[in-house]
């Protein structure tokens, strides 16, 4: 009975799981199957054996989350809106929650292997509909595109799209690695990448060029050996992608170009293909050098900017100067500014941790986390430009990866392989 209980909790969990990322396009939605997962902890504590996994579980999960929410808490004592910070700071805790649930819920190799079956048909499907928006005007489900980007199912959260598509992408590749043929798996790779090139978000952009590298460098691998002639066609596929994308795309054109201020080597060009953060980044670390030690405090970005930005601030004079800039679009200054130098050593924390978390886990374990663990180094790589790290909706994201990975741990204290 309790073998058909805890079967019965696997299945329905990883349906819960692929809801949330089903719903992540429709507003503040996900946030229903992230919120059922913290929940049900509480009911799955109240059984001895899955305390123990629970136990199992925080040892991983737990860690890393002190890193991201000890800065958070002691960055509102001072906070310039402490409310807000306040709020953030206890909201968070239930991240804690819903990953320590899925690490126990999908535990099972089956249920994560559903979660990524059709986690990859989802995102595939996202990917065609962009297609179909960009050439009639409208997608699939009469979604007209918003008149600074393609948005397919994001619809007002335009810029969401992209991002999202490059980042979850190593959920559709793993799976197409692992059970498709290798022409199947290019072809993924092809139509992801031009559904963001054409999405017109230069984050997406870099995003799929680290996914290039990984798997340009997974080839190599023994075990790959099927896919080594995608090698080769990786280039060329990419090349028309591009192509295409251009000619298809104004908006796309218009990116390109926008891009091509970078070579002249002048600030206001620069700024200009940064999309005018410059400024941002500026009162970021104007920010940080008057609060090292915590910042300003967690999503109090947007009242300390009316601060410390510099005066004739494009961003307070586009909104009639009632409002400014919402985050510090990178990690590393996010973290900066909101969290300061507590933060910063948190960051550093949950690296040394990750890094010494690798060494003590099997080759198997490694396999199946690598979908989830490149996918939340995608978000956060801090060479890129990022949504709120601190805010809902990144945060949600990163936390519901993380409890996928803890999923893919046995945890076990006997002999380990290590390599």
């Amino acid at each position: 009975m309790k073998l058909f209980i805890r079967r019965l909790q696997s299945d329905w969990a990883s349906w819960l799981a692929v809801a949330f990322i089903a719903l992540l396009p429709f507003g503040r939605l996900s946030e229903v199957p992230l919120s059922v997962f913290a929940i049900s902890l509480a009911f799955l504590a109240r059984d001895a054996g899955n305390r123990g996994h629970i136990r199992a579980a925080a040892r991983f999960v737990l860690p890393l989350f002190l890193c991201y929410w000890v800065p958070m808490l002691l960055s509102t004592f001072d906070s310039f809106d402490l409310h807000k910070s306040a709020v953030q700071s206890a909201a968070a805790l239930r991240y804690l929650a819903a990953a320590l649930a899925l690490s126990v819920l999908l535990a099972a190799p089956s249920a994560r292997e559903r979660v990524l079956r059709w986690t990859a048909w989802l995102l595939l499907f996202w990917a065609a509909d962009a297609f179909i928006q960009l050439f009639f005007g409208r997608d699939l489900f009469g979604i007209a595109m918003h008149p600074d980007r393609l948005n397919a199912l994001f619809v007002k959260k335009y810029q969401f799209f992209g991002p999202t598509l490059a980042m979850l992408s190593p959920l559709v590749l793993e799976h197409a690695r692992r059970n498709w043929r290798p022409l199947a798996w290019a072809a993924s790779f092809a139509l992801l990448l031009g559904a963001v090139m054409i999405a017109g978000m230069r984050a997406g952009w870099l995003t799929m060029a680290l996914v290039l590298a990984t798997y340009m460098l997974l080839m190599l691998k023994r075990e790959n050996r099927a896919l080594r002639r995608t090698v080769l066609t990786i280039p060329a596929l990419a090349l028309i992608v591009l192509a295409v994308s251009y000619f298809a795309s104004p908006l796309f054109q218009q990116r390109i170009d926008v891009t091509r201020a970078f070579t002249s080597g002048q600030e206001q060009a620069a700024d200009a293909s940064s999309m005018e953060r410059v400024p941002i980044f500026r009162a970021a670390v104007k920010m940080y050098r008057e609060h090292p030690l915590n910042g300003v405090g967690v999503r109090a970005f947007p009242k300390a900017y009316m601060v410390y930005a510099e005066p004739g601030d494009v961003h307070i004079e586009k909104s009639g100067g009632t409002s400014g800039a919402t985050h510090a679009h990178n990690v590393v200054l996010e973290v900066m500014a909101d969290t300061g130098t507590i933060g910063l050593l948190g960051l550093v924390l949950a690296l040394v941790f990750l890094a010494r978390h690798r060494a003590r886990i099997t080759p198997s374990e490694r396999r199946d986390a690598f979908p989830f663990a490149l996918a939340v180094f995608l978000i956060l790589f801090p060479l890129n430009s990022h949504f709120a790290i601190y805010g809902t909706y990144t945060s949600s994201l990163v936390w519901f990866l993380v409890g996928l990975w803890g999923a893919c741990l046995r945890h076990e204290p006997a002999r380990r392989d290590r390599h």
